[in-house]
């Protein structure tokens, strides 16, 4: 696709890896809509996109309410005329083991990054089919290939987004629509520091790594059918065999020591 005039909703778009792939697609001329709940992030988003002449605006939106995304496909039909990409990248994690998982847990969740998902599509898709070409990028997560202890709701919903992203590709012409999965291990954002000792920070990616690969997927520079699933940094994959969450809680290890042991972990098990 040809970014260049281009407009693009990317929703979490106020930090991490939604803030770095909008700065990206603006900076190659993409018109930009970013939304979320936190209006303050969203201005900086949209001031640091202004600031090297980029265009974008915020508009503060619930994904979990049908209502909310339709008045923000409104807004961005409104303000550019069009809407030619969607990047699904809002997302929270709840880090508990099943037994202590409350119900509003699993809600926020699942409605957060999997309902959300299933609205903003059935918004956009309609735009896109206007537009005559479309791309859609779906940000799951490593953990939507194989599920650790204490992340059962978390895992759960990015399972769903890999299939859901699989269904609707079987929908629409990839001619007309293309549309990925994109699954990133361990990446800096706010989400993970809040999720403290459960992610070793010093082993994540920068979040402008994971942008990247989004606006490589959209500008059809990274090759990928419509459909797939695409894992960012496979040394993910080796972590599911060390669970980390239980071994600083059941083994009681400082967080140092542990660091340096699941160093030693993966030195001796490289491939």
């Amino acid at each position: 696709m040809r970014l260049s005039g281009s407009v693009a909703i990317v929703t979490g778009g106020g930090s991490g890896i939604g803030r770095s792939t909008a700065i990206i697609l603006a900076k190659r001329g993409v018109k930009i809509a970013v939304c979320g709940r936190h209006h303050e992030l969203l201005e900086e988003t949209t001031n640091l996109i202004k600031s090297f002449g980029g265009k974008a605006i915020s508009v503060e939106t619930d994904i979990r309410s049908q209502l909310e995304v339709i008045a923000l496909v409104n807004s961005v039909t409104s303000e550019f005329g069009s809407i030619n990409i969607l990047v699904n990248n809002a997302g929270v994690a709840v880090a508990k083991p099943l037994l202590e998982l409350e119900e509003s847990d699993w809600n926020l969740t699942i409605d957060t990054n999997l309902k959300g998902i299933f609205f903003t599509c059935k918004a956009v898709i309609p735009e896109l089919i206007k537009a005559g070409q479309g791309v859609i990028v779906n940000v799951s997560s490593i953990l939507g290939k194989t599920g650790i202890a204490n992340f059962s709701a978390y895992s759960a919903s990015k399972f769903g987004v890999i299939g859901l992203t699989q269904a609707i590709a079987k929908e629409y012409d990839p001619k007309q629509i293309c549309i990925y999965a994109l699954c990133p291990g361990r990446t800096s954002t706010n989400m993970q520091k809040q999720l403290g000792g459960a992610f070793v920070a010093e082993l994540s990616m920068p979040p402008e790594k994971v942008a990247q690969k989004i606006v490589g997927l959209i500008s059809g520079e990274i090759k990928a059918k419509s459909g797939e699933d695409i894992t960012i940094d496979q040394q993910s994959l080796k972590l599911r065999r060390y669970d980390m969450v239980n071994d600083l809680r059941q083994k009681n290890y400082k967080f140092r020591d542990f660091a340096s042991r699941l160093k030693r972990y993966l030195t001796s098990n490289k491939t």
